[in-house]
């Protein structure tokens, strides 16, 4: 009895399925499946499914070859491949597909952080949470833990990707709080960020050639990157209205005369000292980065100059602030070092930025020498939707030769847009953002083509294959742009760069674009899935900025869900083996 039941429940199953598909076809196989297997129970003989011939291609991992087929290469990240979804269960194919339809909604995007604040004004956190935990906390984060990461690790490298672990703490300024309160409750939240950095790097560990983020927020006060920022730029501006010629030099009577407009007309003798400790080859000259490293906030002896002055805005609090921030990342640094894990210094908004880009130029000179046999420690992030990336760029990288330290970056197109145009408009200075989508595309693949080239000039010129223990570059492309990874593979086959050197790296966040991703783990280059993780309240903000500076990119994932939706329709009706 129990036998007839299911096979008139699977002819119901299959009538309606005809009716829904009016395909003949699986009307008919479906129907020979449920009579054979009536028949088989019966019997006690076991039962073959019909073979089909799939739809979608299978991608097993290829030879490591250093050589690429790039006709294979383009059928695999095309949306005619199987290898994005092969791996995953029903329930994380459907999963991606309530996710990509939520993020596809500009109305949803663009409202979500209002939608947020009203539920905990309804006191509604708690189902609101409960949805986003469901959706996409997992779908974009790896866990509230370092730990429960560790499970998307040995899942990812199985297909030849890797990890860059972030713990998405962050932070902005708070004008709600007096300045005592901020400093305090920012310290006692940035030891434990440090405490919880470290666990994440020792996590890390276990895979060879892991990266860790960090974001700078989440280790000091953010007052004092603002602070800071804000006298980089005034030193800067400073620089360039003396810098008459634009050589980006200063002679030394115009140094002095800067010395003095700055810091008034006694600071004769302070000068002098400045200039004779920074013009170290002795030619009369300094260029902006020494100017700026002469006035750091990092040279003790000029603290007192920078204190309260009324165009430097920085306190004795701030450099208290600095000081507990630069010591949490010489901790983070020296562990990262002792475990061969390698850093990305998070790229935060404009008002933070120079500070940041100080930060990590000041780490690089110690961490990231020529004659390290495991290559650069500290990564910097660049931003190419802004106008002025590329300029930064090749100063930084000029800057590193001058300062022999190995040039390591990562290249994004951006992850504040809708917040740096706001605050343009708020406070009345140019929008920083590039105007149009196809100028940030331009900026960003410029970058790429700038970076490969020195590589490639730098090998001809030694006369040798570099690798990550000799070369004087590292680049991370992580884009989730295809003709851009395409467009830098193929640059990478022209050149003669090998995509196994560790050198050219790419990357692609959690829960997008895992056609690219796994494309490029099958084909042997150096690919990282950025997979944030932390409590759900902190990770928010994170989720909320991926969905809206993505929302471009998740509006247009119909092809990833032609992918998804033709797997599910497959396993179902058995056409391939399920995961």
């Amino acid at each position: 009895m129990y036998n007839q039941f299911h096979f008139f429940r699977n002819f119901y199953r299959i009538s309606k399925t005809k009716l829904r598909t009016n395909t003949n076809f699986v009307f008919k196989q479906r129907l020979i499946l449920g009579i054979s297997r009536f028949n088989s129970i019966n019997s006690k003989v076991s039962y073959d499914f019909p073979k089909r011939t799939l739809i979608t291609k299978t991608s097993p991992i290829i030879s490591n070859s250093n050589s690429v087929d790039f006709t294979s290469f383009i059928d695999d990240i095309s949306e005619d491949s199987r290898i994005s979804v092969q791996d995953k269960s029903i329930k994380e194919l459907f999963r991606s597909l309530i996710v990509y339809k939520l993020c596809s909604s500009q109305w949803l995007v663009n409202r979500a952080p209002s939608l947020l604040r009203f539920a905990e004004k309804a006191n509604l956190s708690t189902p609101a949470y409960w949805i986003l935990r469901k959706t996409f906390f997992t779908h974009f984060c790896g866990g509230e833990t370092a730990e429960q990461c560790i499970n998307f690790m040995t899942k990812l490298d199985k297909r030849g990707i890797k990890l860059i672990l972030a713990l998405s703490v962050e932070a902005d300024i708070n004008e709600n709080l007096e300045t005592k309160s901020i400093r305090d409750l920012s310290n006692k939240e940035a030891d434990n960020v440090t405490d919880s950095m470290v666990d994440c790097i020792e996590k890390v560990a276990v895979q060879p050639n892991g990266f860790v983020a960090l974001k700078l927020t989440g280790l000091t006060n953010p007052t004092v990157l603002e602070n800071w920022t804000s006298t980089l730029n005034t030193l800067s501006n400073s620089f360039d209205k003396f810098d008459l010629d634009k050589d980006d030099k200063l002679e030394k009577s115009d140094f002095f005369q800067l010395i003095r407009e700055l810091f008034g007309d006694d600071k004769e003798n302070v000068a002098k000292s400045l200039f004779e400790d920074v013009d170290k080859n002795k030619d009369g000259l300094i260029n902006k980065f020494e100017f700026i490293n002469a006035l750091s906030i990092d040279n003790l002896n000029v603290r007192p100059l920078l204190i309260n002055n009324n165009d430097l805005y920085l306190s004795q609090e701030d450099f208290e602030d600095y000081d507990k921030m630069m010591s949490r990342l010489k901790k983070l640094c020296e562990v990262a070092q002792i475990k061969n894990v390698r850093l990305i210094i998070d790229a935060e908004q404009v008002h933070f930025q120079p500070a940041i880009d100080h930060v990590a130029i000041k780490l690089s000179k110690s961490y990231n020498k020529p004659d390290n046999k495991n290559g650069p420690i500290i990564f910097n992030t660049f931003q190419m939707y802004l106008k002025d990336s590329n300029d930064r760029l090749i100063k930084n990288y000029n800057l590193s030769s001058l300062e022999q330290f190995v040039f390591a970056v990562k290249l994004v197109r951006g992850a504040y847009m809708f917040y740096e145009r706001e605050r343009a408009e708020k406070l009345g200075y140019p929008d920083p953002i590039h105007n149009t989508f196809e100028d940030t595309n331009e900026s960003y693949n410029h970058a790429v083509k700038f970076l490969l080239n020195e590589l490639s000039q730098i090998q001809k010129r030694s006369n040798k294959q570099l690798d990550i223990s000799n070369s004087p570059i590292a680049f991370m492309i992580a884009s989730h742009n295809k003709e851009s990874v395409i467009m830098a593979c193929k640059q990478m086959n022209n050149l003669d760069i090998s995509s196994k050197s560790g050198l050219v790296l790419f990357g692609q966040i959690l829960g997008m674009r895992d056609q690219i991703t796994y494309t490029l783990g099958k084909y042997g280059y150096g690919v990282y899935k950025y997979v944030p993780y932390g409590k759900i309240n902190e990770v928010i903000p994170y989720l909320i900025r991926r969905v809206q500076e993505n929302s471009a990119i998740l509006r247009g994932v119909g092809g990833e869900n032609q992918i998804i939706w033709r797997e599910i329709m497959n396993r179902i009706f058995h056409r391939v083996p399920q995961a």
